[in-house]
């Protein structure tokens, strides 16, 4: 089981879910490995993993590296300063901030964690899943979403951006509202469920409860090959701090996820709005004047 990350390992499982086989491989091999990995030569790490030396130079120069030596002293320096931070890096009150940071240190650490996971983002979206997710949407009237936590943002985020283009809109904080709220809807709607970890209980069954009564579903996660979007006809992967675990030991959900997540959604009602453009248009000037008319004068 992987242990507390330094910023190169959040920084590959950021990337992880949306690389290919070959290149996943190599991430996995670091993640689990990344004592042994800083010590390894390039040919050392391709054969430990399984891959060409020339799969192993794109992979450092994807995460950020511009040769194999200034990858191994990114993990290195990332182990000395987790080993320096002791107990604290067990557990952070915020992905990378530590013990003495001051003000101007956080506000950094902050807004650049936030910027990598929307870049990483970029990375990990498929633009087919996106697609695909996006003609379902334009197919039907009505959208389910299924969330809890902190992806409650990215749900509700959805309801605002869909009911101003003309979409009906279900979602419910109470998870339990959440299960039930497919009925009568089979034919005549699309479920979202958006969980970091793919593993929300309740997510996960509200999803797969949609998928049984016949309705399209799509998910949002950073977990590609999880419980939830395993129940989707569409997934959008993205970037996340928390690995793709063989149990449920040692996860955490990231807290910088929910911006990926809100980057996810955008994407996705952007695209289902260009595919009926002069509509959407229409639907937006009505709904400006409507909040121009909530605001005093």
């Amino acid at each position: 089981m992987q242990g507390p990350q330094t910023e190169i390992t959040r920084r590959i499982n950021a990337l992880r879910g949306g690389l290919n086989p070959t290149l996943r491989r190599i991430a996995d091999f670091v993640l689990d490995r990344t004592a042994d990995a800083k010590a390894m030569s390039i040919k050392e790490l391709a054969e430990e993993a399984g891959v060409s030396q020339s799969s192993v130079s794109r992979f450092v120069r994807l995460v950020g590296a511009d040769s194999y030596q200034e990858f191994r002293i990114m993990l290195a320096e990332g182990l000395t300063r987790k080993a320096a931070r002791g107990r604290a890096a067990e557990h952070e009150v915020y992905e990378g901030i530590a013990p003495g940071d001051d003000a101007a240190a956080i506000i950094a650490k902050v807004s650049r964690r936030q910027a990598e996971i929307i870049t990483g983002a970029t990375m990990t979206l498929d633009p087919v899943e996106l697609r695909k997710a996006a003609l379902l949407v334009s197919e039907h009237h009505t959208i389910v979403f299924f969330a809890v936590g902190s992806s409650l943002l990215a749900a509700e985020n959805g309801v605002m951006r869909f009911l101003r283009i003309g979409k009906a809109c279900i979602f419910n904080r109470d998870a339990n509202i959440q299960m039930f709220s497919v009925a009568g809807l089979a034919g005549r709607a699309v479920a979202i469920g958006i969980s970091d970890s793919g593993r929300t209980k309740s997510t996960v069954e509200a999803l797969r409860e949609a998928k049984a009564l016949g309705m399209p579903t799509i998910a949002i996660t950073s977990a590609g090959g999880s419980p939830l979007a395993k129940q989707a006809d569409a997934v959008l992967t993205l970037p996340g701090a928390a690995p793709e675990p063989t149990g449920g030991e040692g996860m955490y959900e990231s807290m910088v996820s929910k911006m990926a997540q809100l980057t996810a959604m955008d994407a996705l009602y952007a695209l289902v709005a260009l595919q009926d453009h002069d509509k959407a248009l229409e639907r937006l000037d009505y709904t400006d004047g409507v909040i121009a008319r909530s605001r005093l004068k």
